[in-house]
């Protein structure tokens, strides 16, 4: 199981999407009368494909009680040891034998379970279950027991383990308690490490949050592939159906971010200097303002922008230069980050100097944007832009799976099938003068937080 994000939802995050010509399948929507959404999208020139997918609208966002975070990653390690007519490792021996691919991530809004088969998997045999029957019953009706639990939130805590000799999650983890203090955006997936350390002793906790969350109509079943829609609706009312729903707590939004704010990490390994530059940016919607985002990364660290042609090229500043729209793509207002891995050679010789040049000039691609309609040709440029994220959005629809993952990061917002064709009419809508407006109303000081990280030596 891979318990990060995979990397492809990392590249097309910033990527618009549209429906018609430029989505070429038809999507289908049916909601239970216990609330669960049901998507089908048919994919015949996949042929014998099948990719099940099961979005939790649940995720790091919904630990709002400290002392019990990390509950929405453990759950993505809970569900794959669900006991099959109560055998211990029953359901991964199941899915092995239907023969699918099968993973999940965690984000801070949702869990996603994705396996990928066959079509014919749909049926059951004389020796294993369907797909959907399997899938179904580790949800609604989850069998695992204490020890299994304690054996997976020891798991978590060798994870995250793994994960701190990475400078990211530290620099992840400094950035999101800086800028989200007071809210349970200011923690990883991976939960603070203290928790994770007491994680096994939070049996009743975890089954609270899974009897909480794990509701369906907190869930979207979408199902991409070589399938029949009537088909996958009957089977999702028979095996779904009995599933019973609950109220959902409402998250309280985060306070402001009273910045600007500033903090320096020191590693102690001698790893090459890093910054992350970061303005908190509004809640995800399809308006102009969601619109605006997938512009964005191009806009800034695109292999175009004159940021990325200082910092790479023309001084020769930074190794790489990075930002994801996905970061801030959320529920509730998040984080726009910039992140830079400097040299090491240049940090020995120019020390704090260097540092501060290369927050000079990340800070003035930003405030650059402010003016971005008084450029030449800026609305040739902004065309040129929208067609490439066009281009890379078609080039990157080549499999059930990456549709359906696609799909679901963007239709969890606001639960609409056209969801992709809204933004992407917004974002063929955007001129330039209405990102000068975003820049100057989110750039600002009162919204920016900078970790930088160094070697001590």
């Amino acid at each position: 199981m891979n318990k990060t994000i995979p990397l492809l939802i990392l590249l097309v995050w910033s990527i618009p999407f549209g429906l018609g010509q430029s989505f070429p399948y038809p999507v289908a929507k049916k909601t239970l009368t216990n609330g669960m959404d049901v998507i089908v999208i048919e994919t015949p020139e996949f042929k014998d494909v099948l990719s099940y997918n099961t979005l939790v609208l649940a995720g790091a966002r919904n630990e709002t009680e400290r002392g019990k975070t990390g509950l929405a990653h453990l759950f993505e390690h809970i569900l794959f040891r669900h006991r099959w007519m109560g055998r211990l490792n029953g359901y991964d021996q199941i899915i092995n034998k239907i023969g699918a691919f099968n993973n999940a991530w965690t984000n801070f809004d949702v869990t996603y379970y994705h396996p990928l088969t066959f079509t014919f998997n749909l049926e059951a045999r004389a020796d294993r279950p369907s797909l959907p029957q399997l899938e179904a019953e580790r949800f609604t009706k989850l069998d695992f027991s204490e020890e299994i639990f304690k054996t997976e939130a020891g798991a978590v805590l060798g994870e995250y383990r793994r994960n701190a000799s990475n400078p990211g999650l530290k620099m992840m983890e400094r950035l999101l308690a800086l800028s989200f203090p007071d809210h349970s955006y200011g923690h990883s997936t991976l939960g603070y490490l203290e928790d994770v350390h007491d994680m096994p002793n939070e049996y009743q906790g975890a089954l609270d949050f899974y009897s909480t969350y794990y509701r369906p109509n907190n869930v979207v079943l979408l199902v991409v592939g070589d399938v029949q829609t009537e088909n996958i609706f009957s089977m999702a009312d028979q095996l779904y159906g009995d599933w019973q729903p609950a109220d959902q707590p409402v998250i309280p939004e985060p306070g402001p971010t009273n910045g600007p704010k500033k903090e320096r990490i020191w590693w102690e390994a001698d790893v090459p200097p890093r910054v992350s530059y970061a303005y908190r940016m509004p809640a995800f919607n399809t308006s102009r303002e969601g619109a605006i985002g997938q512009l964005l990364p191009e806009l800034l660290a695109g292999e175009t922008a004159p940021l990325f042609q200082k910092l790479r090229y023309e001084k020769k500043s930074a190794s790489s230069l990075r930002m994801y729209s996905g970061h801030y793509e959320s529920f509730h207002p998040r984080l726009l980050e910039l992140s830079a891995v400097l040299f090491k050679e240049k940090y020995q010789e120019g020390g704090e100097a260097y540092f501060e040049d290369v927050i000079t000039d990340m800070d003035q691609g930003f405030q650059d944007l402010k003016d971005f309609s008084s450029i030449e040709d800026s609305e040739g440029l902004l065309e040129d832009l929208k067609a490439k994220l066009l281009y890379d959005f078609l080039a990157i629809l080549n499999s059930p799976a990456n549709i359906a993952q696609i799909f679901a990061w963007y239709y969890r917002f606001d639960r609409d099938p056209q969801v992709l064709d809204v933004l992407m009419e917004q974002v063929q809508a955007v001129q330039p003068a209405e990102i000068d407006a975003f820049a100057s109303q989110h750039f600002v000081e009162a919204n920016r937080v900078i970790v930088t990280m160094a070697h001590r030596k």
